[in-house]
């Protein structure tokens, strides 16, 4: 372990978070298989429409409160060591699932009970994570790396979702909820046991020797070091309370690029992601192409898995707005032919010469999705945030993503029902236009900048244009003393 190189070091600890997203992930993902399996005849759980509903949504539901609070915990207790206390209870939570088919929890009539109950934990735990794993795996990677391994993020997302659809074609619901987190949570647990806590973490609290120790064995250069402990320590802040925490948003720069990340992620999720997820089964049942269920899903998992993987490529070498700009285009052109083959099919035209339309574009809304738009909105939404407000920051935007994520796929029916098919993917549609407006007009490009870069950009912004003169007359960086040689 000793002789590993730096490089080497930060893409292990980005494949523990990795397998810890997928398990995160899975959680969606799951209901997907597992409510279909338990709507069979013989099934012993006995959920209502409403119950089955809440079952699939209900992890969404709760990580709107429970995103801002995970955001606090991971400033306060350090994210590698809340997902060392969280992963456990995820791997608990998915595992007891099974308890639910044992003759004594039958008999008692409590099966459903603790099925939902176990849905909650999920969602508390996800929830508090949900902000802890972006930001650990961006501040344990330099900035050569940082964009490839934030950006595949969503590359482990969609191994979560693919592991179950995949596993949904062959198991039962009750083996899926034991391999999920035996091939994902399990391993990412053993692996951060030997991983360290982020530098940038510990320079916040005034941990700076500490953290050099760290960055001296995950980074390549001596120069590179200095550097960011020197950007971090100008941000450090030792009371992370909630007035404290509170004071720091409230800074019109920290404000301004929470605004902008939180921005991007509504939008992404209004374009339609956790809707496509959730009904893709129904939207293929519905256009009548005639695909199994199960396997059209592991079909589209297949293909957004590919182009999660080669986005951490593009991420590398492609600024982030043009690689943006291109992915949401492209959604955009692929769900508006979805819309107009609804809109005809809602007309009574006949499209049966067209069945191969909802497929196609289905894919190549996928591939905009999952080939750029969605990872680099993640990536962006996290590399605009200042060092002050990272930790707070996650957790709001995530909160505020958790609650577009929620609306958007609990009521995917009543649009439906409202406004057509054809409706809904307009409205994704039109959505995906606005990701492109507010990237090009708001949004900087975060291409190549440090974290010091981002927090310089948004005060020159929220700056008068007196006020940018005088700072950039007076602008000088504040020593640090670092003893650099003991290390």
């Amino acid at each position: 372990m000793s002789q590993m190189s730096p490089l080497v070091r930060q893409i292990l600890a980005s494949m523990y978070i990795g397998l810890a997203i997928a398990c995160m992930m899975a959680t969606l993902a799951y209901s997907a298989v597992a409510v279909p399996q338990m709507s069979l005849p013989d099934s012993p759980i006995n959920f209502t429409t409403d119950e089955a509903s809440w079952f699939a949504t209900v992890p969404l539901l709760i990580c709107i409160p429970g995103s801002l609070v995970g955001g606090m915990m991971c400033e306060w207790l350090g994210p590698r060591r809340l997902l060392l206390l969280l992963s456990p209870l995820l791997c608990a939570a998915f595992m007891l699932m099974r308890a639910a088919v044992w003759e004594v929890v039958m008999q008692a009539g409590l099966a459903e009970v603790l099925l939902l109950s176990c849905r909650v934990v999920q969602g508390i735990v996800v929830a508090m994570l949900n902000p802890t794993v972006y930001m650990y795996t961006y501040e344990m990677t330099d900035a050569r790396i940082r964009g490839a391994m934030t950006g595949l993020t969503d590359f482990w997302t969609t191994f979560g979702f693919l592991l179950c659809y995949l596993f949904g074609c062959f198991f039962s619901w009750e083996v899926i909820a034991w391999l999920v987190p035996l091939l994902t949570i399990v391993p990412s647990f053993i692996g951060l046991l030997f991983t360290p806590e982020s530098p940038m973490w510990l320079v916040r609290k005034g941990k700076e020797q500490e953290a050099l120790t760290t960055l001296m064995k995950f980074r390549c250069s001596t120069e590179e070091v200095i550097e960011e402990v020197k950007a971090a320590t100008k941000t450090s802040n030792k009371d992370v309370s909630f007035a404290r925490s509170l004071q720091e948003v409230m800074k019109k720069p920290n404000l301004l690029g929470m605004v902008a990340s939180a921005l991007l992620l509504v939008m992404k999720e209004m374009s339609g992601n956790s809707g496509v997820i959730i009904y893709i089964v129904h939207i293929f049942q519905f256009a009548g192409v005639g695909l199994d269920p199960s396997w059209s899903s592991v079909v589209v998992g297949s293909v957004r898995f590919l182009f999660n993987g080669l986005c951490a490529f593009l991420v590398y070498n492609v600024p982030r707005r043009i690689a943006l700009a291109s992915g949401t285009i492209l959604s955009a052109i692929a769900a508006t032919s979805l819309g107009i083959f609804f809109f005809l099919q809602s007309i009574e035209y006949d499209v049966s010469h067209l069945g191969w339309v909802p497929l196609v574009s289905l894919v190549f809304y996928i591939i905009g999705y999952a080939g750029a738009q969605g990872p680099c909105c993640w990536l962006t939404s996290v590399e605009v945030l200042p060092g002050p407000v990272r930790s707070i920051g996650c957790g709001t935007t995530n909160a505020v993503y958790s609650a577009v994520a929620f609306l958007i796929s609990k009521n995917f029916p009543d649009m439906q029902a409202a406004i057509g098919l054809h409706g809904v993917f307009w409205f994704y549609a039109s959505s995906s236009v606005l990701i492109l407006i507010i990237v090009l007009v708001f949004i900087p490009e975060t291409y190549g900048m440090s974290l010091k870069d981002v927090e310089r950009y948004w005060e020159n912004v929220s700056a008068s244009k007196k006020e940018k003169e005088k700072c950039d007359s007076a602008k000088v960086d504040e020593p640090v003393r670092i003893d650099v040689e003991k290390y």
